[in-house]
């Protein structure tokens, strides 16, 4: 008798730690499982930086040459009036030269050789502008062109000293003015800098621009 109570105790202490021991390991199990973070799909710091990089667009004005052609002051005296503008590098379309153009004037191509420098004010006052290399031609073949040109237009008087200030360093240079009621035709033939350039300007005495085109004639230089 004692033997089957003794008997009965034991198994009945064994189920106790037996229950015990599973509910302590359940309840660590879910401990456990509270302290443990939430496995969120969170962006790592390199993606969220990666979101919020946004593509800057590359200008194309910062891969173009944008640097400016050369300007040079430009002095003249039109209807008795000192006159000074800011004149911009120009280039011939064939002929192998540049200058300084004023803003009120359009250069054109008449015909291969020769270019027109127009006035926008009034486009019958106009300057044609010839340049050939010295080594292809000299310069009194060019100024007895220039003068048979103006024997024909009239009574030809040679241009001044003054009325040639503008030009500078030049080795030769030359003119003549046919004057008319309102109108006058002047021609110029000049070598400077391995041109030899011939000049024939159509103006008027509304405009008066000659002054103003001779000015811009004494830039021209080889490209």
């Amino acid at each position: 008798m004692q033997k089957k109570l003794f008997s009965m105790l034991a198994l009945l202490l064994t189920a106790v730690i037996f229950v015990g021991c599973n509910t302590t390991e359940k309840t660590e199990q879910s401990d456990a499982e509270q302290n443990e973070p939430a496995n969120s799909q969170q962006p790592s710091d390199n993606e969220t930086a990666g979101d919020d990089k946004q593509e800057t667009p590359t200008s194309n004005d910062a891969n173009t040459d944008t640097q400016a052609k050369p300007e040079q002051e430009v002095q003249y005296v039109q209807n008795g009036v000192d006159k000074k503008e800011t004149a911009t590098e120009s280039d011939s379309v064939d002929q192998g030269y540049k200058f300084q153009q004023l803003p009120e004037f359009t250069l054109s191509q008449e015909e291969p050789g020769k270019d027109m420098l127009v006035s926008n004010a009034d486009d019958e006052v106009f300057m044609r502008i010839e340049a050939t290399n010295a080594s292809e031609t000299s310069y009194d073949a060019v100024k007895t062109s220039m003068q048979d040109y103006m024997n024909a237009v009239g009574g030809t008087v040679p241009l001044s000293a003054e009325e040639l200030s503008a030009f500078k360093d030049i080795k030769n240079i030359e003119g003549y003015v046919v004057d008319f009621d309102t109108e006058k035709v002047v021609g110029v033939v000049f070598e400077k800098d391995g041109l030899i350039t011939k000049l024939t300007i159509h103006d008027n005495d509304e405009q008066d621009l000659t002054a103003a085109m001779l000015a811009m004639a004494a830039t021209i230089s080889k490209k």
